[in-house]
């Protein structure tokens, strides 16, 4: 399969959520670099940190920091005129780089991108197919606690505290939730299927969906 399954469309964004530790890069990477497009995940921090001017460290903190009432909190100043503008607490700035950084490398054109709500940051202005990424939790603290030298119990507590953050971040965008199956265009269990074969999966639903005339 080639990127002719995106119909050449420079509007057309492949979007991957996860659960931590469910493979969402390695899959998300595969299905990049098989359609021959870009793909982002990590490297959305990078972009972030560029447009705003905050370190690389301090968005990967934030970016694993959110919470409910932390986004409450910068929604409320989220009325100060300009994404960038002064007067805004440093958090918010981050907050605005993370969604600037989605919205910059989507213009770019045809891309994978992992994460950051972007199926809902790119709905309105995008072709945006949404997939989301999951596998049982047992499966996922082994895998975190062998590829980040953990114990079983400090893995749990980096997925739990991680997946809250995604949550809080995915909810405050729309109403659709987080890791709920009506959210996207389709979820995959990754332990089920390995990362080749969910891949694939994704690959034929995009090619499907082309032939189709849906979105693709």
């Amino acid at each position: 399969m080639t990127d002719k399954a995106l119909d050449n469309s420079s509007r057309r964004i492949i979007t991957i959520g996860r659960q931590f530790g469910a493979g969402g890069r390695s899959v998300g990477k595969l299905v990049a670099n098989k359609l021959g497009i870009d793909f982002y995940d990590k490297e959305l921090i990078a972009e972030a940190a560029k447009v705003s001017g905050l370190s690389d460290k301090f968005i990967t903190h934030m970016d694993e920091q959110h919470t409910s009432s932390l986004l409450y909190s910068l929604i409320l100043h989220a009325q100060t005129p300009g994404i960038f503008g002064k007067g805004k607490p440093i958090e918010l700035l981050a907050y605005d780089a993370q969604i600037a950084s989605v919205k910059a490398v989507a213009s770019k054109g045809p891309c994978v991108i992992v994460g950051r709500a972007a199926d809902c940051i790119l709905w309105d202005e995008y072709d945006v197919m949404s997939f989301f990424l999951t596998a049982p939790l047992s499966d996922r603290i082994c895998h975190v606690a062998e590829r980040d030298s953990l114990s079983k119990d400090e893995a749990a507590q980096k997925i739990s505290r991680l997946d809250k953050a995604r949550e809080s971040f995915y909810n405050s965008f729309s109403d659709r939730k987080w890791a709920e199956a009506s959210s996207y265009d389709m979820c995959l269990n990754v332990a089920q299927l390995g990362v080749e074969a969910a891949a694939d999966i994704i690959l034929k639903f995009l090619e499907s969906a082309h032939a189709g005339g849906q979105k693709y």
